[in-house]
């Protein structure tokens, strides 16, 4: 039986992209939710190579994020929140890689007397 051989030294970690190569990424990702309702608010993190994609604080967002899980293979979750007004909310997100960025995107969805 053969032993494996440590001798080879690793490689080295590949460089974080740069803001120019994350934001042609986030366009194949929107190429890629072609006929999805898109985000209101886009945010390029390069420190930790992430997207945030905030969506309108209408219902409508509920289904839209459904939409976005389906399409990328994310699971959706939500939670009774404050909004970032201090207005009670139904937080709703997605979170899933994208080459090995991550995205991760949300609505808060206004509590109202005639939602459940």
């Amino acid at each position: 039986m053969g032993s494996l051989d440590t001798s080879t030294p690793a490689l080295p970690d590949i460089p974080p992209c740069s803001t120019r190569e994350l934001a042609v990424g986030l366009t194949d990702l929107f190429s890629k939710a072609d006929g999805l309702p898109l985000p209101t608010l886009v945010i390029i993190y390069q420190s930790t190579q992430g997207f945030s994609l905030q969506f309108a604080k209408t219902a409508a967002s509920f289904r839209a994020l459904a939409a976005w899980a389906q399409r990328f293979g994310a699971v959706l979750a939500s939670e009774n929140r404050t909004d970032p007004q201090g207005q009670p909310c139904k937080y709703v997100r997605v979170t899933f890689d994208w080459f090995g960025v991550e995205v991760q995107a949300y609505a808060y969805i206004p509590v109202t007397e005639t939602s459940t």
